[in-house]
């Protein structure tokens, strides 16, 4: 296909607490470089919903389709640890928010997937919202003391939300990088 891979994310503002929190995390844990890498500071963001490989006709749908959203700036908290697949047998770790801004996000996502319906694209897997912190080089780690210890701890000041990107991601060695391609701002 001659498309790009994109995505539609929120990024958030408060990179400097998550980035100390992977250091914290790193360190409590006792995790080496060659068992966890950590995700750039610059690539903090939730994932509402994964294009994939899009052609360039489709990109102007979607910006047509997310320019109709309105949406209301969105507190959050961080909070929480959590594995992916499971705490127990992770590759990913992430982070999570409080009950109701991930309720609010859910329902943003749900907006979101439903004005790529209208243009024929649907969502490869439910929205769950989180932050990727990091990604497992080999294997699986257990990390479900780290989950249990960090399962109520609140991570730094609340977060707004106000922006929706869609992003263009270019997969290199070192890792993604990330591009804005258009962006929608809260009323």
């Amino acid at each position: 296909m001659n498309g790009i891979r994109t995505f539609i994310a929120l990024e958030v503002s408060n990179k400097t607490v998550i980035e100390k929190l992977q250091e914290e995390l790193t360190n409590v844990a006792r995790w080496s470089p060659q068992e966890v890498k950590p995700i750039e500071k610059q690539n903090f963001h939730f994932t509402l919903f994964f294009l994939g490989e899009i052609d360039l006709g489709t990109i102007d749908k979607i910006k047509g389709k997310l320019s109709e959203l309105q949406f209301e700036p969105i507190k959050i908290s961080y909070t929480g640890l959590g594995g992916f697949p499971n705490p127990r047998f992770a590759r990913v770790v992430w982070m999570g928010v409080d009950e109701e801004g991930g309720k609010t996000l859910i329902g943003l996502a749900e907006k979101v997937a439903s004005k790529m319906a209208d243009i024929g694209l649907r969502p490869n897997k439910p929205f769950s919202p989180h932050i990727t912190l990091f990604r497992i080089k080999r294997g699986k780690l257990n990390i479900a003391q780290l989950v249990s210890k960090y399962n109520t701890k609140t991570i730094g000041p609340p977060d707004i939300i106000d922006k929706i990107h869609m992003k263009r991601s270019n997969l290199t060695q070192t890792g993604p990088i990330y591009s804005n391609i258009f962006t929608v701002y809260s009323k």
